[in-house]
């Protein structure tokens, strides 16, 4: 039987922006440590994200002594964004069903980027005193939280599924259009949808249920170009009644640090939704 190891590491640090490849990542309760605790949101405190900003894919992220350095590859511009950033008063924001008290960013970054947006936006951190919940059903004994991703901490797609698309395309597919955190080898295509509970070391992951995909996946991850080939071809090999899948979502159980070249063990398993 193959062994099932970790490829690639992935956080998105702030939603929707540029994603940084990790060698390893802490797992906390809300998700993998720095993926997804800020996020823009327009003046009304909706969530924005490159399904209707494509052009979002302009910022892209390194790591950089202080934090993260966000680079504006359009204008050149650049800014630190701190581990110690100041935060200012709280903001009532929107994604998806949920509502939630985030902090503003201090340090003029709303400023910074509706000027290059050319629209009135705030950066936003979630913060441990304001959590976001999931729903019960997904709620494991150690996390009841999850961080500014669609919807579960933890996205978890395996290098044959990836393959899979590949072969249904034609051509290579950027695996960064799915915003995964952890890319694995060894399995077979779509296997992944099957892990109840995998372990990792330290770690464990509850899988709680499979990724539906939206027009999100049509959008270069570095270009911010659209291709809607890539939803059709996904949608002709994993329709399942109106929604397309791709890849499994999991909350830890329990914490601990993943690295590339970990293996994966998994200890309970499930039908898959295929």
């Amino acid at each position: 039987m193959p062994t099932l190891e970790i490829t690639h590491l992935y956080i998105y640090p702030i939603k929707s922006l540029g994603a940084l490849a990790m060698k390893e990542a802490h797992v906390e309760i809300q998700g993998l440590a720095g993926d997804r605790r800020y996020m823009l949101v327009d003046e009304h405190g909706k969530f924005i994200t490159q399904r209707t900003r494509p052009d979002l894919t302009r910022f892209q992220l390194s790591v950089h002594p202080d934090g993260f350095l966000v680079v504006d590859k359009k204008t050149g511009q650049n800014k630190c964004l701190c581990a110690s950033i100041e935060l200012g008063e709280l903001m009532s924001v929107e994604i998806w069903d949920d509502l939630v008290e985030a902090r503003i960013v201090l340090d003029a970054w709303s400023e910074w980027f509706s000027q290059l947006l050319n629209e009135k936006v705030f950066l936003v951190h979630l913060t441990a005193a304001s959590p976001r919940f999931m729903k019960e059903k997904y709620h494991t004994s150690l996390s009841k939280e999850s961080s500014f991703a669609d919807a579960l901490p933890i996205l978890l797609c395996s290098e044959a599924s990836f393959k899979a698309l590949d072969n249904q395309m034609g051509e290579s597919v950027d695996r960064l259009r799915f915003r995964p955190n952890i890319i694995v080898s060894g399995a077979e295509a779509f296997e992944e949808d099957s892990w109840k509970q995998i372990q990792i070391g330290d770690v464990q992951l509850f899988g709680a249920k499979p990724c539906a995909r939206c027009q999100l996946i049509t959008v270069h991850p570095q270009q911010g170009t659209i291709n809607k080939d890539v939803l059709g071809a996904l949608s002709q090999i994993r329709k399942m009644g109106n929604k397309v899948y791709f890849g499994q979502q999991f909350v830890p159980q329990m914490l601990g640090k993943l690295a590339v070249g970990d293996r994966i063990s998994v200890q309970v398993q499930q039908d898959a939704v295929y």
